[in-house]
């Protein structure tokens, strides 16, 4: 590897990944959604994802044996079964920060696997958040509408519909790009 390419940093996250079939029913919802209610920025469909840790900053070459130390991990757990239910937002009611769609099914499977990954992560110096993990996926950030926003406009969440969790992903965030998060890694449950 060459000096320069040493130096080199990329942010990253461990996530679940949605299939397409249920980011498109995401992106129906929230389509339908952004005709009435204003927010800066809406996530590209293909980047519907539940973080199951956000790594941050770390040197590319880590890549490799992060990837491989997911593997380990996935290789302990079985598939399983994960829905969207449900909306909602973080920050006040009035201007939210966050519109996010939840998750069902599983949810003991899921926070079994993200417990896996944040002990693994913490092997290779990744410290664990301390804020207790909710999983979520977000749709879009910053609310800026001239009304107050209302968490009636958003209703039930998009219509339901589940998948099975059969992998891992090791996500590059780029920040200029649509879609702007890239799979730098993956491990198969």
């Amino acid at each position: 590897m060459s000096h320069s390419a040493e130096g080199a940093m990329d942010r990253l996250f461990v996530a679940v990944h949605l299939p397409s079939e249920v980011s498109s029913r995401i992106q129906e919802w929230a389509d339908k959604l952004a005709e009435h209610v204003n927010f800066k920025k809406w996530v590209h469909p293909q980047d519907y994802h539940i973080t199951l840790q956000f790594l941050g900053d770390t040197p590319t070459h880590r890549i490799e044996e992060l990837t491989k130390g997911l593997q380990q991990v996935a290789g302990e757990h079985k598939p399983f079964k994960l829905g969207i239910q449900d909306a909602g937002v973080f920050g006040t009611s009035s201007s939210p920060r966050i519109l996010w769609t939840g998750v069902g099914g599983d949810l003991n499977a899921l926070a079994h696997l993200q417990q896996s990954v944040v002990s693994k992560m913490q092997s290779f110096g990744f410290a664990p958040e301390d804020r207790p993990y909710r999983p979520h996926i977000t749709i879009a950030r910053k609310f800026q509408g001239n009304q107050k926003f209302s968490l009636d406009e958003i209703g039930r969440g998009p219509d339901p519909i589940q998948w099975n969790v059969q992998e891992l992903v090791l996500f590059r965030t780029n920040l200029q790009s649509i879609p702007m998060y890239e799979t730098v890694g993956v491990a198969r449950l």
